[in-house]
């Protein structure tokens, strides 16, 4: 702790009320795995099955809850800095460049460590039961210190490269959700062993790719002999890669580091400058866009809302040109799909069918999944954005209301979700050209992807409402939607030890269940999620919505 910068970012981290509510929360929920999974009477199988499913659901949960914590702490490093304006300032000081690296690294690093420590006696608990091994115990804490550094290094990466704390946790988001999840997804069961039939070079392509997840890592080494942890013929397990992965992983982000540290800061670049066409005037880029960015904007109309027109025409993704480019991408991927729907079903009748149910289901999760991803970046820094600079005290001084300052956020909000969905819903309905019975699951489906939708927003507006900062809003929004849709997920894993009940109570808010639910997936419809989860999220959001209400009510007249 002789490095000040070392000993700033440590105990700045750890006297903050997010580290203290982070780390309750982790307490608690591993907790509660224990107390749900824990035998009756501390009596188990023989085998000692039931211990080594305690010890999966505990592993891959600490490492999920890992996951979901590392961009709260690593992605805003740096940028933090940044915005403060005191990033030049550590150039300034007498520490060597070596010495500054270490120390954001470890500071930011610290934390992580910190909470796989308070895992470590809920794991040691297992001893108890007996049918695990300490060396086992030992394999899945190695793990967990490895996915610390590992993950951390991707957020101080992404924070170094970016310039705005919640632009860095969103990146860091979506790159984490690509690594653990669809990483790895070739070698599972849902790609159809895709890993086994792509011939010796292809799988070992694709045993390389999935070993960068540490979910794969985990599993692997938890469940050797699972159907998601089969790999590669000739290859080592996944966990042994990912080890090396990892570790070089780690070592390219301190080299990078050092040598953005090491280097003078550079000025930023002037935007460009843009001239204003006026209206009626026809401009060159008029020939080639459809609408035109420089063209002066009319005036508001009586029956629209000032603040939801305002949010499109000053926010940078609310822009027309950005929306048809998302809007553009999404449709392009939904024709993709289609395309490899078209192909199988031309070559293999017997198997496309079957594949043209499934893929509903796919669509629909890939629909929530991009919700997930872009909703709270659009909704959590509504209003806490204004806060932060001078807009707020000026929307306070004119005569706008609370109710329509909060319906204005929410329609400039929803509406680029909305345009989202509406390019992926083609992927929906072509289905029904080869299989007309997929109408009441697409419905269905649609339905929960629409409250989706609704509850993704109100929750980023409502954080955004609580915290000042647009990162700290950001943060708690991803942490609780990734907490409902990937974190309960790991009652699967749980096996016979749950009964079906609990699983269903854990499912219920989880829009990734649902929707596999309203799309006809045998193993979620046995929990009948579809009609509950819309009437819970429904009533959620609204209650989440009068609050935001009351809150900006406050807002508006406090000091």
């Amino acid at each position: 702790m002789t490095n000040p910068i070392l000993r700033k970012e440590v105990l700045t981290s750890l006297r903050t009320r997010k580290a203290l509510g982070m780390q309750v929360v982790y307490l608690a929920v591993l907790i509660a795995l224990v107390f749900v999974n824990w035998p009756d009477r501390g009596l188990q199988s023989i085998g000692g099955n039931q211990a080594q499913q305690l010890l999966t659901v505990l592993g891959v949960g600490q490492l999920l809850l890992i996951a979901m914590f590392a961009p709260a702490f690593t992605s805003t490093t740096l940028t933090y800095e940044k915005e403060r304006n005191t990033f030049e300032s550590l150039f300034t000081t007498p520490l060597r460049p070596w010495e500054l690296t270490f120390g954001k690294m470890a500071g930011s690093l610290t934390f992580l460590l910190v909470l796989v420590l308070m895992g470590a006696p809920v794991l040691a608990s297992l001893l108890l039961l007996g049918g695990v091994t300490g060396t086992q115990i030992l394999a899945v804490l190695g793990i967990l210190v490895i996915t610390c550094l590992y993950l951390g290094a991707i957020g101080l990466l992404v924070s170094a490269v970016m310039h705005r704390s919640y632009r860095s946790i969103i990146v860091t988001y979506a790159i984490l959700l690509v690594v653990c999840i669809l990483a790895p997804m070739p070698a599972w069961p849902i790609s159809g062993n895709m890993i086994q039939r792509a011939g010796p070079a292809g799988s070992k392509l694709i045993h390389v790719i999935a070993s960068l997840s540490p979910l794969q890592a985990m599993l692997s080494l938890v469940v050797p002999d699972g159907e998601f942890t089969s790999g590669a013929a000739g290859m080592p397990a996944f966990w042994q890669l990912y080890l090396i992965l990892a570790s070089l992983m780690f070592v390219a982000v301190t080299a990078y580091l050092f040598f953005k540290l090491h280097r003078p800061v550079a000025p930023p670049r002037p935007r460009e400058r843009l001239k204003v066409v006026e209206r009626g005037q026809i401009s060159a880029r008029s020939f080639f866009f459809l609408f035109d960015p420089a063209k002066r904007k009319p005036m508001i109309r009586w029956w629209q809302n000032p603040v939801a027109i305002k949010e499109f025409r000053t926010r940078p993704m609310l822009q027309i040109q950005w929306l048809l480019r998302m809007a553009s991408i999404c449709l392009m991927v939904s024709i993709a799909l289609m395309g490899v729907v078209t192909v199988v079903v031309s070559t293999r009748v017997a198997e496309g069918i079957s594949l043209v149910s499934k893929m509903v289901a796919v669509v629909a999760v890939l629909q929530v999944v991009l919700i997930v991803l872009i909703g709270p970046a659009m909704s959590a820094g509504s209003i806490c954005a204004d806060r932060e600079t001078s807009v707020w005290d000026l929307m306070r001084a004119s005569r706008l209301r609370s109710w329509t300052i909060v319906v204005g956020k929410l329609q400039a909000s929803i509406v680029p979700l909305i345009l989202l969905v509406a390019a992926m819903t083609p992927a929906l309905l072509i289905l029904t050209y080869f299989a007309g019975g997929l109408w009441p699951y697409i419905i269905r489906s649609l339905g929960v992807i629409g409250v989706t939708t609704v509850f993704v927003v109100v929750l980023g507006m409502f954080f955004s409402s609580l915290c000042s900062r647009t990162s700290a809003a950001t943060a708690w929004t991803y942490g609780v939607v990734v907490v409902l849709s990937i974190v309960t997920m790991i009652v699967l894993l749980g096996g016979s030890i749950l009964n079906a009940s609990l699983v269903r109570a854990v499912f219920l808010p989880n829009p990734v269940a649902a929707v596999l639910d309203a799309a006809g997936v045998p193993s979620f419809q046995q929990y009948n999620l579809f009609v509950s989860h819309i009437r819970l999220m429904a009533v959620v959001a609204c209650v989440l919505f009068a609050i935001t209400v009351v809150r900006v009510w406050h807002l508006c007249r406090s000091k």
